[in-house]
């Protein structure tokens, strides 16, 4: 990263730019506001792949202004990404989800502004996704946090829009309104089935959450990980052969896995297997 000496030059160009005249002068909010933007365009560039040859190549003008241009191309291609999905979406009647595609990412593109505040995310993003984004904001956050929804929009598109929202209903009646990853909830019912070696169509009964039960019971006399990692390694198999071909969407539940597996193996333990087994 740039010292302070190097960066004032380049803020003080942005600042010319946001008012339009020849004064530099705007208030300590609007300076901190510029300063931010210019280092996140900087951390862009440098977070790329040739970031190490930018830092030593370049002074920070170059590598704000190729920081601005990355910003700028990757905010037009989540826009076509966002377009090409957005006719096939299916929130499933989840205000969360529905509120955040049909609302959230128009309003992301009428209002962000990569120019003077490319480091502003805008949206709250409500609802929880599995993959762990804590670290970004602006468009970097939108743009994984959009292809998170998009991987799972894929991973349940194959269960099929009626049978998810049976699981959906059958965890929790008012659905519509839980701030909760919907594919989570579906994943882990799907894992019921799996180890109870009934077909998704066949709704598990009282025998089968029983058989599950002492399954733990039997590989965790001494260590409850034993059960776990079978949970994990049979749903990384049935990713495997169901998303073949489809990383993304691989990759994208493996992050939502071990809280799958720690919620099965605790509802196990407390015989409460009803509750992620519902379907």
């Amino acid at each position: 990263m740039y010292d302070m000496n190097e960066l004032l030059p380049v803020v003080a160009r942005l600042t010319k730019r946001y008012t339009g005249i020849e004064s530099s002068s705007v208030s300590y909010e609007k300076a901190n506001q510029l300063m931010g933007a210019v280092i996140y365009c900087i951390r862009e560039i440098e977070s790329g792949e040739a970031g190490a040859l930018v830092s030593r190549q370049q002074n920070a003008m170059q590598a704000y202004q190729a920081g601005a241009e990355l910003v700028r191309k990757k905010t037009e291609e989540l826009l076509r990404f966002y377009e090409c999905y957005k006719k096939e979406f299916c929130a499933y009647g989840n205000v969360y989800l529905s509120d955040f595609w049909n609302k959230g990412m128009p309003a992301f593109f009428a209002h962000y502004d990569e120019q003077f505040e490319p480091q502003n995310t805008i949206l709250t993003l409500d609802y929880p996704v599995l993959s762990d984004l804590a670290q970004y904001q602006g468009i970097d956050l939108v743009d994984l946090y959009v292809r998170s929804v998009v991987a799972e929009q894929q991973f349940l598109a194959m269960f099929g829009e009626s049978y998810v929202r049976e699981v959906l209903r059958a965890y929790c009646a008012d659905y519509a309104e839980l701030p909760e990853n919907l594919a989570a909830i579906v994943f882990g019912n799907v894992i019921g089935h799996i180890l109870a070696g009934k077909k998704l169509t066949d709704r598990l009964c009282e025998a089968d959450l029983q058989k599950i039960s002492a399954q733990y019971a039997f590989m965790n006399m001494e260590e409850n990980s034993v059960f776990q990692g079978q949970i994990s390694e049979l749903a990384a198999a049935f990713l495997a052969q169901h998303f073949a071909g489809e990383e993304s969407v691989q990759q994208y539940m493996m992050m939502g896995l071990p809280d799958i597996c720690t919620r099965i193996g605790n509802a196990a333990a407390y015989g409460n297997l009803d509750k992620v087994f519902v379907f």
